[in-house]
């Protein structure tokens, strides 16, 4: 395909290699449009499959085709290398069709690897555009061309659709009615009526067999075949003409020459020689597929899995339907052929024959046609659902008989094997977005839990899941829009943000493609109420375009002054590079798509645009300045006494009376729900089938309290129950009532009737009773919802862990007992009703007590919904028969099937993680032995894997924190590391914005037993904050102390620390004890003294020995209080805190001695520590000869991590935002590089024009004269790395660039840096 464009023929086969692997493959459907007139198309189109027509715009804005292009023809090449402000044609599917796109990026990556290629390609521009699109130069026409049109069916056209529905009708007319008849009707006429019948259908099958060998078109590789030649020929080899034709030949004209053939009579010789006709039932599942695609197409959207269960009880009827006819054949057929006295068939046994057969007879009647059908077929589905009652069988002198039910019986496991597996299949798809969904809920609530966060937090990240399940089922926006095609993504983002794009700086200016770029990088974030999208002083990471929702805009101490409705926010901060004005937080519930600075710049020099975006920062200095001044203008007028009064900061107050969903008395209410719609559920039916007296005054007093509990439901939910509505709280009486009258109100209005108090004073007190009450069965609708909402309270408000899979089985065995509660009363109310002799009095339970039948009849449902089929209750009626049938398929299929397939579903979930746990090892076992890998290492790995799986649960928190919005995931973070690095030394001169911005760039790690994080006299390029886990630091005098939770970890830190107070001189002497009063639930103890920013721990305290010496090295002159904190130890979990306390020091006293009370939070006594606190000069032994420590990891601890470099590249940016030249700023984030900080306030022209001095040095003669390699500035020498020359470039790439390296001498302090500074311009 790509070798067959003139562009690529000939080219470096490496090159074209790297160019196939580079396209992405798209699909588009029939009419689909590629290229549009609203997106200026930014790469070239490759043809797999399929036709495209190229559409010109004529004046009056209609589209006219020019050019239709097929398979292997390409078009859209010239816009891989002219930027299309407006596409010169359009582009649209003619068909469904496969195309493979070439992005105009990724063509300038690739040819700038191979510059050759680029040149030549180059050359071919004006080729280009004389060439034609098309190999094929098809022009498209309209109308008719000659006269020489074909009649033909197009395979999408209604007509057809109707057709196969219709085929579908006689097939399954034919698959019903010739067995049957066959079976059954003996000494039956042949009438007109069933001639009528039969020969219809052969004549819609025969029409049939014509359309589809001449006149039904079909699709070939996406190209519609309308010649009758090739549709012919399709249908012949297809396979189905022999047995479309096989149906069509009339073999029961046989029946003229040969009509009785006895026992059969003529109708049955007529349906025996039409059993050709059941050929077509090898189509159905064709005809049923066809005629789904249909409906779909018509609009009617009919649940897959609901199909396919349908499907499942279809074929299990219908195959009932042919086992129960061939069992009464053999019947009839032994019944004939038995002697007086000596019936051995089964019908004969069960009262179906009465006399024998005889040819002819006078024909059976209504009646007794209908027992025959009813016991065979119930004996058939009896089988085939392994039910098996026993009291219909094969009679036992029949061998016949004996072999086909053996026969059957074998069909019927095979059957119900076959059930089982399809339902597996149905239920592992069955609402698969919530059981993925509810399994990520779980993980994060696992997560949570494990870490300990508060519950504030807990509430949100729950509440954001909850948003997301309620507005997109589970799945966050970005993992929406990936699910997208990139033009139909494009096409919809642009339509959302349009508007506020027309206001925004510098984009309101820019071309259509360069939006379109702009979108590829755009990304989508949700925002809950109360969550931040920014703080005041933070680096402005991206460019929020909120589209849905509110946000106040606050200043330092949280007053809010501006509150931006759809908007965009961090405009001049975003595009000047600074840090952000103020601070914003979400009022309600925001929707936002989010641009980030990386990506903006990246858009800048892919599109060649970084001269202009320099351009219109120094054309619109003023007006930028002006947008800057005006809300620091607002900020700083917050001081005034009117403003504070008009941006009093708005705080959300719960109405009077009002009850939120997740306190402990909305709880109990739903929880008494969920009891009053159970009692419901059983006595309702319970009261229609087996009451016969009056009502009790109990049950009556019981029904009453329940009606009234209803009414008090609804009133409550008018007006005391807030809602929660698309993740946002309502607590609004206004707006929950608004909600609840257009959702259930009705319903529940209905249930709450008082039908029970008008029947019993009406003085109905019967069966009538119940049939009264009989409404308020919708109340079962909010059953699962009752249900879920106790289990959340239980997870929530207890020690019990409901999972997901724990509350589905607890789900399943309710329906099913219900179901069998249910039938059980219907069964017992058939066997009332009964005019016959039923069940009742079959099993001599007429004279039981009211219990006891209803103790019979859920004895029967449960045996016969388990399929295990007992049949000791008699079964005599046709209507008892019926039913019976009824719940051995809804049993088979839903029940015993169902909740074995459930089951099934939920232990290989469970086992999936156990099996690619167990795989995962094994791998590694099998990948280390052939590597030779040493067996202590493969012991810690394998111990790594062995924490992963039992400890952590395989809980991945690099995919949790991934998967929350920004928002969240920085407060998670924030929790942990926020405190730590405001504490610490390093960062005394930051901002809390700034400081914000550290933590955004934090990032999980794990370190494993004995790793060090830092090593004293080796680099340490990373920081850590300790979060979980036992690190034991160790300074350069060889003293060991615990780092508590918290901590901050790495030579960076210290330096710091080192670089403001100097090295420590003093050192206060703590020696624990004793320690008295704990309680036993907190087990392994420990404890934190904190001096300053200074913490050390002690060792964890598993027994009554407390006595231990601890030391703190400090450079402070004298010391006057410190902190005491007892923590409980938890392995590989956050720790409890026991309680605090403050010691005070006297400096007068060499020693001092102390019980300290540690106080829980409550200020209650938790314990008492006795302490002796020494503040001595240090030691000779202890004196310390560097800042630096060796940390090391006692076990697996869990920490969170920043780089040096990305602690230098932010401070760098704060250093260069108090820059008064913007271009300083974009030069830095352009090149990605930090500069010296001589340099910020360096004239930019002026750099421009160094550069260009030193990109005209002579680089040939680099070899004779070292000197040119270098420039000097600022007394360093900076070596000049060659670059390409302009020829040398492809046209896009054609820049100036700089890479200056700083080279130190030896004698520099800053020796062994190495900065690297890229300036690079248009």
């Amino acid at each position: 395909m790509v070798s067959k464009c003139p562009h690529f023929s000939n080219r470096e086969l490496g090159f074209q290699r790297q160019l196939m692997t580079s396209l992405e493959q798209r699909f588009f459907s029939s009419r689909s449009m590629i290229i549009t007139p609203s997106l200026p198309s930014d790469g070239m189109y490759f043809i797999k499959k399929g036709t495209v027509d190229l559409l010109s715009e004529t004046k009056m804005g209609e589209s006219i085709p020019f050019r239709r292009l097929g398979v292997d023809d390409y078009f859209s090449e010239d816009s891989l290398t002219d930027h299309w402000d407006c596409n010169p044609y359009l582009a649209v599917s003619v068909t469904d069709s496969e195309l493979w796109y070439l992005n105009r990026f990724v063509f300038y990556r690739l040819v700038e690897n191979f510059l050759d290629e680029g040149a030549q390609l180059s050359k071919l521009e004006p080729i280009k555009k004389a060439n034609t699109h098309s190999r094929h130069d098809t022009t498209v026409t309209h109308g008719n061309s000659g006269g020489n049109s074909v009649f033909f069916i197009h395979p999408d056209n209604y007509f057809i659709q109707c057709w196969f529905g219709l085929i579908l009708t006689i097939t399954i007319y034919t698959m019903m009615t010739i067995p049957f008849r066959y079976a059954f009707m003996e000494n039956h006429e042949i009438t007109t009526i069933w001639l009528l019948l039969d020969y219809f259908g052969d004549f819609i099958l025969f029409l049939d067999l014509l359309i589809r060998s001449f006149f039904l078109a079909y699709y070939d590789d996406s190209h519609l075949v309308t010649e009758k030649e090739r549709i012919w020929r399709h249908y012949y080899e297809s396979g189905k003409m022999k047995w479309h034709i096989a149906s069509l030949i009339p073999i029961e004209v046989s029946a003229l020459y040969q009509p009785i053939l006895c026992p059969m009579w003529k109708l049955q010789v007529w349906s025996l020689f039409r059993m050709n006709k059941l050929f077509r039932l090898l189509e159905i599942p064709a005809l049923v597929t066809s005629v789904e695609s249909s409906l779909a197409k018509l609009g009617v959207r009919v649940p897959k899995n609901a199909i396919r269960v349908g499907k499942v009880i279809a074929v299990i009827v219908f195959s009932a339907h042919f086992i129960a006819c061939l069992f009464f054949a053999i019947a009839s057929y032994n019944q004939y052929h038995t002697t007086e006295g000596s019936h051995t068939n089964w019908a004969y046994m069960n009262g179906l024959f009465s006399k024998p057969l005889l040819c002819p007879d006078q024909h059976p009647d209504t009646r007794d046609l209908t027992r025959r059908y009813i016991a065979s077929l119930y004996w058939s589905i009896a089988t085939l659902t392994t039910v098996g009652y026993g009291d219909i069988t094969a009679h036992q002198d029949s061998v016949i008989e004996i072999l086909f039910a053996s026969f059957v019986l074998i069909i019927g496991t095979a059957t119900y094997t076959l059930v089982i597996a399809l339902l597996d299949d149905i239920v592992s798809q069955l609402d698969v977005t919530s059981s993925l969904y509810k399994t990520k809920a779980d993980k994060v609530h696992a997560y949570c839990e494990m870490e300990a966060l508060p519950d504030t937090l807990k509430s949100k990240i729950h509440a954001y899941y909850d948003n997301l399940w309620q507005r997109q089922l589970g799945v966050s926006g970005n993992k929406i829009l990936s699910f997208f095609p990139d033009y139909y993504r494009k096409e919809m983002i642009i339509d959302i943000i349009r508007p506020y794009l027309r206001n925004t700086l510098f984009l309101k200016d820019c071309s259509a493609n360069f939006i379109a770029h702009i979108v590829n990088c755009i990304s989508y974030e949700l925002y809950l109420p109360g969550d931040t999208l920014f703080h005041e002083g933070e680096r402005c990471n991206s460019l929020i375009l909120l589209y849905k929702g509110k946000v106040h805009l606050l200043n330092s101490k949280g007053v809010k002054f501006k509150t931006v409705d759809n908007g965009v926010l961090g405009e001049t901060s975003f595009f000047c590079f600074e840090p952000h004005l103020c601070s914003a937080k979400a009022v309600d519930t925001c929707q936002t798509f989010c641009l980030s600075a990386s990506d903006f710049v990246s858009c800048l020099r892919e599109n060649k645009m970084t001269e202009q975006f320099k351009e219109y920062l120094f054309k619109n200095t003023t007006q930028i300045l002006i947008l800057k001044e005006s809300v620091l203008k607002m900020i700083r007028n917050l001081k005034s006494s009117k403003m504070k009064k008009m941006a009093v900061e708005e705080k959300s107050k719960i109405p009077k009376g009002v009850i939120l969903p997740d306190t402990l008395s909305r709880c109990s209410w739903d929880a008494m729900l969920l009891l009053q719609t159970a009692f419901l559920a059983f006595i309702i039916p319970y009261q229609i089938s087996f009451m016969s007296h009056d009502t009790a005054l109990s049950l009556f007093l019981i029904d009453v309290n329940i009606d009234l509990f209803f009414l008090l439901d609804i009133y409550a939910k008018l007006n005391k129950f807030a809602v929660i509505k698309d993740g946002s709280l309502l607590s609004s009486p206004k707006d929950f009532r608004a909600i609840y009258l257009k959702s259930s109100f009705k319903g529940d209005l209905i249930c709450a009737a008082p039908v029970s108090f008008v029947a019993f004073c009406s003085g109905v007190q019967d069966t009538r009773y119940g049939l009264l009450r009989i409404t308020q069965l919708i109340r079962i609708r909010h059953f699962g919802k009752y249900l879920n909402s106790c289990a959340i309270t239980l997870n929530s408000r207890t020690s019990l862990s409901i999972s997901t899979e724990k509350l589905r089985i607890i789900q399943i065995f309710i329906i099913m007992l219900f179901l069998c509660h249910w039938f059980a009363c219907i069964f017992h109310l058939i066997g009332k009703m009964s005019k016959e002799q039923g069940w009742i009095i079959a099993d001599e339970s007429n004279n039981s007590s009211s219990g006891e039948r209803y103790l019979r009849s859920f004895y029967w449902s449960l045996y016969t919904v388990t399929t295990i089929g007992y049949g000791s209750i008699p079964i005599h009626t046709n209507l008892e028969r019926i039913f019976a049938m009824v719940v051995m398929i809804g049993g088979a299929v839903v029940c015993d099937a169902g909740i074995t397939a459930i089951l099934t579903s939920i232990i290989h979930n469970r086992d999936q993680q156990s099996g690619e746990n167990s795989r995962r090892i094994q791998c590694t076992n099998k990948y280390m032995s052939t590597c030779g890998v040493s067996e202590d290492t493969q012991i810690r790995l394998l111990d790594y894997y062995r924490y992963d799986d039992t400890e952590l649960g395989n809980i991945n928190e690099n995919e949790i924190l991934a998967d929350l919005p920004s928002a969240l995931r920085e407060e998670v973070i924030r929790h942990f590391c926020y405190d730590a690095l405001r504490r610490s030394e390093l960062v005394n001169d930051f901002s809390d914005g700034a400081v914000g911005s550290l933590v955004k760039m934090m990032e999980p790690y794990l370190a494993i037993p004995n790793e060090n994080l830092s090593v004293i006299n080796e680099d340490c390029d990373n920081m850590f904050v300790l979060k979980r886990g036992q690190v034991k630091c160790i300074d350069s005098s060889g003293y060991e102390n615990f780092l508590p939770l918290g901590t901050l970890i790495g030579h960076i830190a210290t330096s710091s620390t080192h670089a403001l107070v100097g090295f420590p001189s003093k050192v206060l002497e703590i020696n624990v004890l004793n320690g008295q009063g704990f309680r036993t639930k907190y087990i392994n103890p420990y404890i934190i003294f904190t001096l300053g920013s200074t913490s050390v721990r002690s060792s964890v305290k598993k027994n009554n020995n407390w006595r231990e010496q601890i030391l703190i090295k400090t450079a402070s002159k004298e010391v006057k209080k410190i902190f005491v904190t007892v923590r409980s130890w938890k392995n590989g979990q956050q720790h409890d805190t026991i309680g605090s306390s403050e010691v005070q020091m006297n400096m007068d006293s060499t020693e001092n001695s102390f019980k300290v009370v540690i106080r829980d939070t409550t200020g209650k006594s938790a314990g008492i520590i006795s302490l002796s606190l020494i503040f001595r000069n240090m030691r000779r032994h202890e004196v310390l000869d560097t800042h630096e420590r060796t940390a090391v990891a006692l076990e697996y601890c869990h920490l969170y991590c920043l780089s040096r470099c990305k602690f230098e590249e932010l401070k760098r940016y704060f250093e260069l935002s108090n820059s008064d030249s913007n271009l300083n700023r974009l030069l830095y984030h352009s090149t990605g590089q930090p500069l010296h900080k001589a340099d910020v306030n360096a004239n930019f022209n002026d750099l421009c024009e160094e550069k260009h001095r030193a990109c005209n040095i002579d680089h040939s003669k680099t070899d004779n004269n070292q000197s040119s390699n270098f420039i000097a500035e600022g007394g360093n020498h900076f070596p000049i790395t060659p670059m390409l020359k302009d020829d040398e470039i492809p046209r896009r790439s054609r820049l100036h660039s700089l890479k200056i390296v700083p080279k130190y001498d030896d004698g520099d302090p800053e020796a062994g840096v190495r900065m690297t500074r890229n300036y690079s311009y248009y």
